[in-house]
């Protein structure tokens, strides 16, 4: 039954971006719910209500909505959110205007309409949005102020009473869906921002801005408990000469080579992030300078055995220089840990490159 459900929620996503896919399983869902309301009316108007003709047209009308998943299918979705849209407007307008009374309340369900706009087109496509926003309260004020005084189905005040609870039921159970679609939206959207924030484009790890954020107040936390941080700052070497020798498409290669093998180190709680062009900073908690001496030797050995190749196969060697601190005395900021590794990464490049060097070494 589930799978079922599935496929039906997929329908026409296949090939299609992931910006607009959400977007369609919505309108997949919320034509699969009309549907089966639907469904449920026309058995009333058969078994209940004894009513075929208002079956018949509600069979007829509810066809329009099979007829959108058959545009989805094809990826007419513009065309099948249009459809969609047509024909709950038409329906409701012939069942409150010409099968009932608005006694019904049939005329209630026009205020989804300008929900589902909302949660189904683009920010693109407003002038739909207000299209159908506009079209669906002008319907429901014709409705709530027209007697239609010969009604096809002539219904007693219970029955009326029963269907008017009835559409307010789906009508909470609608907004209810709605708030719970609108609010995985916002969440997904925050989680997004969040992430194109604190997230370096080309490499996936934390950019320089998340890596201050996040390394400042780990330091803190550090030397307020008396536990030593330990910083590499990493630097590429001739990484100008691979761009210019090889092209951008090889460079960038080797920046997410090394971001992989700085995600791949296996140290709790490390604040990883790419902070320059070819500049990468890795600050470990609870970590000695011996220790981080240790694990910048092992990375750099790591990052000098990448497998990176060009367009004609050849392997592009990378390698790179490595500056290391610590917080020996408990009272640097992220600052003053930086300046310190960049004075050992500078060594370390003037003795040769593609070795590591630390700040202690400067007394």
């Amino acid at each position: 039954m589930f799978s079922r459900f599935y496929s039906i929620m997929n329908v026409g996503i296949q090939d299609e971006p992931p910006s607009k896919v959400e977007k369609m399983r919505m309108l997949n869902v919320l034509n699969l719910l009309t549907l089966l309301v639907s469904f449920v009316y026309t058995a009333n108007y058969v078994f209940v209500l004894k009513e075929d003709c208002a079956a018949l047209y509600n069979v007829m009308l509810t066809g329009g909505y099979v007829l959108v998943f058959l545009l989805s299918y094809f990826h007419c979705h513009k065309v099948a959110k249009i459809t969609y849209f047509s024909f709950v407007l038409l329906h409701l307008f012939f069942f409150t205007n010409l099968f009932f009374t608005k006694d019904s309340g049939f005329h209630f369900y026009y205020f989804l309409v300008p929900m589902g706009v909302l949660l189904l087109f683009e920010l693109k496509e407003i002038s739909l949005k207000i299209v159908f926003s506009i079209a669906a309260a002008l319907l429901f004020l014709y409705s709530e102020n027209t007697l239609n005084p010969n009604p096809l189905v002539v219904l007693n005040s219970e029955t009326n009473h029963i269907l008017y609870q009835s559409v307010f039921l789906v009508n909470m159970f609608a907004i209810v869906l709605a708030l719970t679609l609108f609010s995985k939206q916002i969440e997904k959207h925050e989680l997004e921002l969040v992430k194109q924030a604190t997230t370096d484009i080309l490499t996936g790890i934390k950019n320089r801005r998340c890596f201050f954020e996040e390394g400042e107040q780990l330091l803190i936390e550090a030397n307020k408990a008396k536990q030593h941080v330990t910083l590499l700052l990493l630097d590429l070497d001739f990484f100008k000469s691979i761009n210019d020798k090889y092209g951008h498409s090889v460079g960038d290669d080797c920046l997410v080579g090394v971001a992989s093998t700085l995600q791949r180190l296996d140290f709790k709680d490390k604040v990883c992030a790419r902070i320059g062009g070819e500049e990468f900073a890795l600050l470990l908690p609870n970590c000695s300078l011996q220790r981080g001496m240790l694990i910048a030797d092992k990375l750099r050995v790591q990052i000098e055995h990448l497998v990176i190749t060009n367009k004609k196969g050849n392997v592009v060697k990378c390698t790179t220089s490595i500056g290391v601190s610590c917080n020996i005395t408990q009272q640097e900021n992220l600052k003053a840990l930086l300046e310190k590794s960049d004075i050992a990464l500078y060594e370390a490049k003037g003795n040769g490159r593609n070795r590591v060097a630390s700040y202690s070494e400067h007394g």
